[in-house]
């Protein structure tokens, strides 16, 4: 059973902080999949720099949804978040999108993710990973998005 993933960036060296926060999660939990990594325009705060994205499929871990989401939160504090401008500019970005199938909803955690259903940079990628077909049996996932993102190409 599937916990997924999302690792973003959009600051300093945005390959290198997807590395990071895949090898940090990689400690906690048991990768399974991991898509291309993904670059697209931010969405919401627009007046910032492109983000990269990867999705990333664990085995779901032992611990809680709410315990996992705090050491997620840790994890982003180690690897250099600061939060400034809510959806502003940040070196990474980590965030459960599923567990399972379940539906999650806390004041710390909404899940699935309440916006990847309308983000191109999540659904993409997503779509690459083999737990998607596992997914769209219970969720639908759009074709078409009003954001766009491509894979990417390092120079």
């Amino acid at each position: 059973m599937p916990l997924v993933i999302s690792t973003g960036s959009n600051l300093g060296d945005r390959v290198e902080h997807l590395c990071l926060a895949r090898t940090q999660l990689s400690k906690h939990f048991n990768l399974l999949e991991q898509s291309q990594i993904y670059e697209s325009p931010a969405v919401d705060y627009t007046q910032q720099p492109d983000f990269l994205n990867q999705i990333l499929s664990f085995d779901l871990p032992k611990l809680t949804p709410q315990n996992t989401i705090e050491l997620i939160l840790k994890i982003e504090k180690k690897l250099g978040r600061v939060r400034h401008i809510d959806k502003g500019p940040r070196s990474v970005d980590i965030d459960i999108l599923f567990w399972e199938t379940q539906k999650i909803s806390t004041d710390s955690l909404q899940v699935p993710h309440p916006r990847l259903f309308e983000r191109s940079f999540i659904v993409l990628p997503l779509k690459e990973l083999d737990v998607f077909s596992y997914l769209r049996e219970s969720f639908n996932f759009p074709d078409q998005f009003d954001n766009q993102a491509w894979p990417f190409q390092s120079n």
